[in-house]
């Protein structure tokens, strides 16, 4: 998938430049690679919000619209401040048709699991993974297939076939697993009941010997 952003050039004059362009809305950046000398470059944060509304859920190409040219970047790196999280600086990294890239792509599963339905417990072990391609094979993100996975089975990287992608990943790297339920065990209901009948026969005896010492002897006859 393809965006397209439009890019300025600038040149910080004085210390506050930075900050004061931030606080205009713009969001300074480089733009690099490529067998190209790196610009200092801005885009308009309204703007920039949006492509990165689509980088949440897809990897993207930018067009990044620079005067008279165009070129094709990836979103390379994006600083953000610690303690509010408002963007701070973009770096876009100018790539060629003709090589190979790198480039973090989100998974997304598809189906229903067997084994959810019969109550294993879905645990999803990546979320993204760096694939690495010719740009026009790149994809917006990868499907796995859930709905033939049943409790106990994975899914590992080896099982992920895409032509003309390779994974920096190891192949036996599991992506995504189903887990079987968690049974807890019964208290014992035998032992549980004894142990009343104990205490019940205990109290009998109890009340037994203390009738016995309340009772008063008989009282001998005098004689005649």
């Amino acid at each position: 998938m393809k965006l397209e952003l439009e890019a300025y050039l600038y040149e910080p004059q004085k210390k506050n430049d930075v900050k004061r362009m931030r606080q205009e809305g713009k969001i300074p950046g480089i733009l690099y690679g490529h067998k190209e000398k790196s610009k200092r470059i801005y885009v308009m944060k309204k703007e920039f919000d949006k492509i990165l509304e689509v980088l949440k859920k897809e990897a993207v190409t930018v067009n990044l619209k620079l005067k008279d040219k165009t070129y094709s970047c990836l979103v390379k790196s994006i600083q953000r401040n610690p303690v509010d999280g408002k963007l701070l600086h973009i770096d876009f990294q100018h790539i060629s048709k003709k090589e190979k890239i790198k480039a973090s792509v989100p998974i997304h599963l598809i189906g229903e699991s067997p084994g959810v339905k019969k109550g294993g417990l879905l645990d999803q072990h990546v979320y993204e993974v760096v694939v690495r391609c010719l740009p026009e094979h790149m994809p917006s993100h990868i499907d796995v297939d859930i709905s033939k996975l049943d409790v106990g089975k994975t899914i590992h990287i080896k099982d992920i076939v895409i032509p003309n992608i390779e994974f920096e990943l190891k192949p036996e790297t599991p992506v995504v697993s189903i887990l079987a339920p968690k049974i807890e065990k019964a208290a014992p209901v035998q032992a549980a009941a004894a142990e009343p009948v104990k205490e019940e026969v205990k109290e009998e005896k109890a009340k037994e010997e203390k009738a016995k010492e309340e009772k008063p002897a008989k009282e001998v006859p005098k004689g005649k």
